[in-house]
């Protein structure tokens, strides 16, 4: 998939379903067939990469005691997962 700029997430998504409804037919040369499955599988680890720089991106508001402070949310994940373990 070689195109003169990257996809965003939602067009990419829209790329994979035209690509599953395309696979779908039964008419579809074997030769066009691994084609699209090879433009669908490169679509997938984009939207994966894209989803993965968003999660790193998240940051969520937590407040410690009077204040506020933000922080990332697998930090925010842990803090929560350890109030839980407290007796």
């Amino acid at each position: 998939m070689n195109e003169e700029r990257e996809l965003d997430l939602e067009e990419a998504i829209k790329e994979v379903e035209r690509i599953i409804k395309e696979l779908e037919r039964k008419d579809l040369p074997l030769d066009e067939a691994l084609k699209l499955f090879e433009q669908g599988l490169e679509l997938i680890h984009l939207c994966e990469e894209k989803l993965k720089q968003a999660r790193l991106k998240v940051e969520v508001i937590l407040k410690k005691g009077e204040k506020f402070e933000l922080a990332n949310l697998d930090l925010a994940k842990e803090l929560f997962k350890n109030e839980g373990e407290r007796p």
